[in-house]
């Protein structure tokens, strides 16, 4: 009966022994090293070094996965970067053959088509909040590292999903892979808040991109992007248009604020008693926004409004203090001359369904690189009060011009005189 219960025991820790080696961070690393890489953006001119990631192996072995943003220079500039990675101590040159620019994902290969190392296999469910995860990458360029941590489920009230994991991801992490005991990838290291607050993109959205491989070289990778960015602010718009905009009183007009899970919003005033004013304002937007490039970011909604009342002043000082107040507004989002054409203007006065009078300027200005899409600037005005004005102002970033027009029709019609 001993000798018995002896086998069972042996054979059932022959059963787990490799979970049990996987559940420990140095075993972790030593099984998986192998099939890390470091990815490497080089100036073609002058042979440097201009960006660090990692990325790991996936599919059939010669696949590489990494984040969109370490390769973004490649994708943006293709005459001035290459992107490599260190095969046995030799140098070699690595291929973009699809992005997924909402998620910052990306898919790598070499000329050479040979395996790259072992292909990590996708966890075929996320795991339980609190189970221990491992991070791999290369933080700082001193080296291939895991880090511990744990799984903390989606990050709540957001467009696009992350996961949320206690770990301590720093730079050059990027695009390596968070795996659980069983090696499995759960999600891909993108971004930090320091504090030992990571953020890692699910493994289902590398997956979907994995099942496309297929279609690489059909479609140009900015034309790609342009799709993808479409797809996603249009349907950002048709959230939030689906949505009640509750009205609510702020000074003497109402607006909206909250409409969406995913907007975030703010709100001040600022009463000054011996000079007889009151200023409120609010405002609200998408939180992320869609790393494109160094200085261009898109995939971005925010809205405000400002009001503002002088009883005893004139009118024209009235007038005057918020356009000086409001003279420095500009887009939410960032982009360079490269990347987006100049801002053109339409203007004009209209009247709102509630009866209330504004001026108008609908901004618009193109992206170069991504066809179809545009950043608008939009603000309007009230004009009809005396010693009362009110602004509004809306940033739709890497939208169509169709999806823009319906979100200002209905904007449009919502600051109004109480």
């Amino acid at each position: 009966m001993i000798r018995t219960l002896i086998s069972l025991t042996l054979y059932l820790l022959s059963c787990w022994t490799p979970q049990l080696l996987a559940a420990s961070a140095d075993s972790v690393y030593a099984h998986y090293a192998p099939s890390l890489y470091q990815i490497r953006i080089m100036e073609t001119h002058s042979g440097s070094r201009a960006a660090l990631g990692s990325g790991f192996v996936i599919g059939d072995g010669t696949l590489l996965a990494t984040n969109y943003h370490v390769v973004s220079g490649k994708v943006m500039e293709p005459d001035k970067y290459r992107v490599e990675i260190d095969i046995k101590g030799q140098a070699v040159t690595a291929n973009i053959l699809l992005v997924d620019a909402i998620h910052d994902l990306a898919i790598l290969s070499t000329d050479t088509h040979q395996p790259l190392g072992t292909a990590l296999l996708f966890a075929p469910q996320p795991p339980q909040k609190g189970a221990v995860l491992y991070s791999l990458g290369n933080p700082h360029d001193i080296g291939m590292t895991v880090v511990e941590g744990n799984y903390n489920g989606r990050v709540e009230h957001s467009f696009v999903e992350q996961i949320h994991f206690s770990g301590a991801i720093n730079s050059g992490m990027s695009g390596g892979p968070t795996i659980n005991g069983e090696g499995q990838i759960v999600g891909i290291n993108v971004a930090t808040a320091g504090n030992q607050i990571g953020f890692l993109v699910p493994a289902e959205f590398l997956k979907q991109l994995l099942n496309r491989v297929g279609d690489a070289g059909k479609t140009s990778l900015l034309d790609a992007m342009a799709s993808q960015i479409r797809d996603h602010t249009t349907a950002m718009l048709d959230d939030l248009l689906a949505q009640e905009w509750k009205l609510e009183p702020m000074g003497e007009v109402t607006i909206f604020a909250k409409t969406a899970p995913w907007v975030e919003c703010w709100g001040n005033s600022d009463e000054q008693k011996e000079r007889g004013t009151l200023s409120v304002s609010r405002g609200c937007n998408s939180g992320s926004q869609l790393f494109l490039a160094d200085g261009f970011s898109s995939g971005y909604i925010e809205y405000e409004f400002f009001y503002f009342q002088a009883p005893k002043w004139p009118s024209t000082s009235v007038y005057r203090h918020m356009a000086l107040g409001t003279a420095n507004a500009m887009p939410g989002n960032k982009t360079t001359k490269t990347q987006a054409a100049n801002y053109t203007c339409t203007n004009d006065w209209v009247k709102t369904l509630a009866g209330t009078t504004k001026r108008l300027s609908y901004c618009t200005r193109p992206y170069k690189r991504l066809p179809g899409l545009f950043d608008v600037f939009y603000v309007g005005v009230t004009t009809d009060r005396t010693n009362q004005v009110a602004m509004e102002h809306f940033t739709l970033a890497g939208v169509t011009r169709e999806a823009s027009l319906r979100f200002l029709a209905r904007f449009k019609e919502q600051m109004t005189w109480q």
